[in-house]
């Protein structure tokens, strides 16, 4: 499955399944992470959970990119 594929699955995902794929990347990226890094993204995952509208769809962010 290629990431455009996969990309174009997440908004069909539930909310609980998105929930898991964040926190899933991020443990992925925490093997590497220094302390401040790995508080700045704890920061702003929470700022989404809090505010899940917030978020910007990855075809509005990246327009060109598939």
């Amino acid at each position: 499955m290629s990431l455009t594929e996969i990309l174009a699955e997440i908004p069909q995902l539930s909310f609980a399944e998105r929930q898991e794929l964040v926190r899933r990347a991020i443990e992925v990226e925490d093997q590497d992470l220094t302390a401040e890094e790995r508080a700045i993204l704890n920061q702003r995952l929470a700022h989404f959970r809090q505010n899940a509208d917030s978020g910007i769809p990855v075809g509005l962010r990246f327009p060109n990119n598939g």
